[in-house]
């Protein structure tokens, strides 16, 4: 199940609003700042506010996931739960950051989008904190024991509403975040260029802004898991007929996604990546001493990419044989890549899964 593959290596999904070619940057940005090295920090500084933010705050997401995957959630716990001790995760103390987020959130740069979002998620989580920590602690200490699940009881009609808000406005939320960071970037690439001209360091930034965009037309929704009873009735259906898609699913713990590439803003990035692939393989002028591990690397992904194309392109963005692996060579290339980049070009912008 290569989709499976996609959302275990990359996890969620995003739209892209930048598109960067060999001749320079284009993007159909909503954040508009004047040309300065002080604004594109504090565009850089907000962005990574909000990075911080929403991957400190997956852990409700998680903990969240953790309880379904053992209580019933039309029902709520009884008690009699066969993987009870699951419980739920602990959450992280996040409140200082939610708080820089919120006040992020109202100074310039402005991007009305994605800052109404943050404050609004934000919000959602505050509700649910509270209760999700009182559940956490409850299961932790194992309370149901001496309670006979009164207080579980008690607490899961209250968690499922906070629960199913904040899962809602997270959803709204990334896709608005990552297409900010896609402009905060574009920013900071064409500030690099700006400052010293078409170095290496603005090629190689220029190129890795470029494979970004590819990267983000896989889907990265998190895949809805099996609750403890479907893995149960998986299992006791297992016999020596059972066929190896089962297997994986049974293994991942996830049901089937129908989850789908599409195909044609998977070309327009992947077009955009080779035009910056030109660019950065033309570039003649001085080098920095850690150029060579990292120079061969963009014009190697380009071919991995494209031969990842064409077959995806005769599946129309669904799974295909084979494609799993491709898949999973494709992301570690991502991420080797953006390793060896570090020491060409150190961007400041940090990274979200």
């Amino acid at each position: 199940m290569w989709v499976i593959d996609v959302l275990a290596a990359l996890r969620r999904r995003v739209a892209y609003g930048l598109f960067i070619f060999a001749g320079g940057i284009v993007a159909g940005s909503a954040l508009v700042l004047p040309a300065g090295a002080e604004d594109v920090q504090e565009a850089l500084g907000k962005a990574n506010t909000y990075i911080e933010a929403a991957k400190n705050t997956e852990r409700a997401v998680e903990s969240w996931e953790r309880y379904a995957s053992w209580v019933n959630m039309k029902t709520g716990p009884t008690g009699k739960e066969r993987y009870l001790s699951y419980g739920m995760y602990e959450l992280y103390g996040v409140e200082p950051l939610l708080k820089e987020a919120r006040d992020a959130a109202g100074r310039e740069p402005r991007a009305e989008a994605v800052d109404a979002a943050m404050v609004k998620y934000i919000a959602a989580y505050e509700a649910l904190a509270p209760v999700m920590t009182e559940a956490a602690a409850y299961y932790e200490r194992q309370g149901y024991e001496a309670d006979k699940m009164a207080l579980g009881k008690s607490l899961h009609p209250k968690m499922v509403p906070l629960a199913t808000a904040f899962i809602a406005e997270r959803k709204a939320m990334l896709p608005l975040l990552r297409a900010h960071i896609g402009e905060v970037q574009a920013l900071e690439v064409a500030a690099l260029e700006a400052k010293d001209g078409r170095t290496a360091a603005f090629h190689t930034a220029n190129v890795m802004a470029a494979l970004h965009r590819v990267m983000d037309t896989f889907p990265r929704e998190r895949p809805e898991q099996m609750n403890a009873d479907e893995m149960d009735q998986m299992m006791a259906e297992i016999g020596p007929d059972t066929s190896g898609e089962k297997f994986e699913q049974l293994i991942s713990g996830v049901k089937p996604s129908n989850a789908t590439i599409d195909v044609a803003r998977f070309g327009a990035a992947l077009d955009a990546y080779a035009q910056a692939v030109e660019g950065f393989e033309g570039f003649t002028g001085e080098k920095p001493k850690d150029f060579a591990k990292f120079k061969p690397m963009p014009g190697e992904m380009r071919i991995v990419l494209q031969e990842f194309q064409k077959p995806l392109a005769k599946s129309g963005g669904r799974e295909f044989d084979g494609g799993g692996q491709m898949v999973m060579r494709i992301t570690q290339r991502y991420y080797d890549m953006m390793n060896e980049s570090q020491s060409v070009w150190g961007s400041r912008l940090r990274h979200l899964p």
